[in-house]
C-alpha cells in the first residue's frame, strides 16, 4: 500500500510512523520547511491514504485527496484494547488542563499519558502505550476540523475567545472548529465547559450530560475559603502550587475529567498537592537583585495574554510581540494601566500593537527589534520589585520555531543578561 503525509511537523512524523504500522510500504513526505520532503505543490491524489497535519489547511493542496484522514483518527484506530479518551480544547488552558488531568490520575493510580497538541502527538502516545491507559488529549481547532473517527468518554472545552483569524474567515468558523470535539463525546460520555453561549446552543438536545463551570467558583463548583467544593468531593487549593486565579479554573475542569474515570468522594486534596504547571505558561525564570523574571511564551493570543496581567501586580514590564494572528492589543488597555510600569514590544506585529497602543497607555512604550534586544532593554528599565513577563499575545513563527524555543531563548537571554 501506499500514503502520503502532507506536513512533516510532530504530528507528521508520528503519522508516518503509524502508517508503517499498519503495512504502508511506500510513503511520500509533503512539506515546504523540512529537509529531504516534497512540496506542497507536487502532491496528486495518488494515494491509498493521505496524513492531512493540522498545520496544513486541506484547501493549500493542489489536488483534494480521496482518501484522506488525521493524525488523530490513525492514533485511535492504533490505540490498545479496554483504553479511554478524554479531550481537551478551547482557546486558553487547554494545555494546562490536559497536564494537569494525567497528573491528578496518576495520583490516583491510573496509567495515564498527556499528548495530543501539548507536544507529545497522540500518535507516539499509542505506539507503545499497555492495555487500559488513559489518554488526555489536547485538541486543536486545526486537529479537530479533519477528526471524525475519535471516539471521547469525557470533553472539556475550556473557553472560547478570538483567536487564529490569520487562518480561519470569521470568528464563527474558529469556533465552529473548536465546537466539533462535542460530536465526538460518546452518548455515555460527559462534557464540562464553561456557559458560553455558543456551546449552549449546540448542546440543547445533547444526549451526554454537560457540567457548566461557574467562572466565579460562587454557584457550581463553589469556593469556601480554601476548599473547593465539586459536589461529592472536594480539594483545599491552599496546597495547590500553581499561580494565579486562572489556575484555579483550570484546575476544576481537570478534576472534573479525572473524576469521569476515577469517581471521586471526600477529600481528594493529596491527589493535587504534588501538581506542576506548563512549562512556558507563567514559570518563574528567575528572581535576582528583586527583578522577578516570568516566561509566559505559551500566550500567543490576546486573551492569554490578559489572563496571566490580570494575576500580576504594579510595576509589571510586559514584553510583546512575534508574528500577529490579528489580535485585538486593545484589549489589554485596563489591566496595563493597572500593572503595567512599561511596555516592551517585539518582533514583526511590534508595529502593529504600538498603533494599536499609542495615546492609550500610562506606561512608555519602547519597540525593539528582537525578543533578545528586548530583553536587554527589560534589563535597563525594570527597578526593584519590578516582575518582567514574556507574555507576547503573538505566535513565535518570525523568529522561532514555536512557543517552546522563544521561551528557551527568552530564559537563556534573561540569564546571560542579568549574569553579564
Amino acid at each position: 500500500m501506499n500514503g502520503a503525509v502532507v506536513g512533516y511537523g510532530k504530528s507528521g512524523i508520528a503519522a508516518e510512523k503509524l502508517l508503517k504500522l499498519k503495512g504502508y510500504d511506500d510513503i511520500d513526505l509533503y512539506d515546504d520547511k523540512a529537509v529531504g520532503c516534497l512540496p506542497l505543490r507536487e502532491f496528486k491524489d495518488r494515494y491509498d491514504l493521505v496524513v492531512v497535519s493540522p498545520g496544513v489547511p486541506i484547501d493549500r493542496l493542489p489536488e483534494l485527496p480521496t482518501s484522506y484522514t488525521s493524525e488523530i483518527d490513525l492514533a485511535y484506530g492504533w490505540m490498545p484494547a479496554d483504553c479511554k479518551v478524554l479531550g481537551v480544547t478551547g482557546t486558553n488552558g487547554k494545555s494546562t488542563v490536559t497536564h494537569l488531568t494525567a497528573q491528578i490520575l496518576n495520583n490516583a493510580g491510573y496509567k495515564a499519558i498527556a499528548c495530543g497538541n501539548i507536544g507529545y502527538p497522540y500518535g507516539e502516545a499509542v505506539i507503545d502505550a499497555e492495555e487500559g491507559t488513559i489518554f488526555v488529549v489536547e485538541l486543536s481547532s486545526f486537529q479537530l476540523e479533519s477528526t471524525c473517527e475519535l471516539s471521547i468518554d469525557a470533553a472539556s472545552v475550556t473557553n472560547l475567545t478570538p483567536d487564529h483569524l490569520d487562518r480561519y474567515d470569521s470568528l464563527d468558523s474558529y469556533y465552529g472548529a473548536k465546537l466539533r470535539i462535542l460530536q465526538l463525546i460518546d452518548l455515555e460520555g460527559m462534557l464540562i465547559a464553561e456557559p458560553n453561549t455558543n456551546i449552549v446552543n449546540r448542546t440543547l438536545n445533547a444526549m451526554y450530560p454537560v457540567r457548566y463551570v461557574d467562572n466565579e467558583l460562587k454557584a457550581w463548583p463553589k469556593l469556601n475559603n480554601n476548599k473547593l467544593m465539586l459536589g461529592r468531593y472536594f480539594v483545599d487549593i491552599s496546597k495547590f502550587k500553581l499561580f494565579g486565579a486562572h489556575n484555579i479554573i483550570n484546575l476544576t475542569h481537570a478534576l472534573f475529567l479525572a473524576n469521569a474515570i476515577a469517581a471521586f468522594e471526600g477529600d481528594v486534596t493529596h491527589l493535587i498537592e504534588n501538581l506542576q504547571g506548563m512549562p512556558h505558561r507563567v514559570e518563574l525564570v528567575l528572581e535576582r537583585d528583586g527583578i522577578v523574571w516570568i516566561n509566559d511564551s505559551k500566550a500567543t493570543n490576546v486573551d492569554s495574554t490578559l489572563v496571566a496581567l490580570k494575576s500580576c501586580k504594579g510595576s509589571t514590564v510586559i514584553l510583546l510581540g512575534g508574528r500577529d494572528k490579528m489580535g485585538d492589543f486593545t484589549a489589554l488597555v485596563n489591566e496595563l494601566n493597572r500593572a503595567a510600569s512599561h511596555v516592551l514590544l517585539f518582533g514583526e506585529a511590534a508595529a502593529t500593537i504600538s498603533k494599536q497602543l499609542k495615546g492609550k497607555l500610562k506606561a512608555e512604550i519602547t519597540i525593539a527589534e528582537t525578543l533578545h534586544d528586548a530583553v536587554n532593554e527589560a534589563t535597563k528599565v525594570a527597578g526593584l520589585g519590578s516582575t518582567v513577563i514574556l507574555s507576547p499575545g503573538c505566535a513565535s513563527y518570525d523568529e522561532f520555531s514555536g512557543f517552546e524555543e522563544r521561551g528557551r531563548e527568552f530564559a537563556r537571554y534573561v540569564k546571560e543578561a542579568v549574569n553579564a
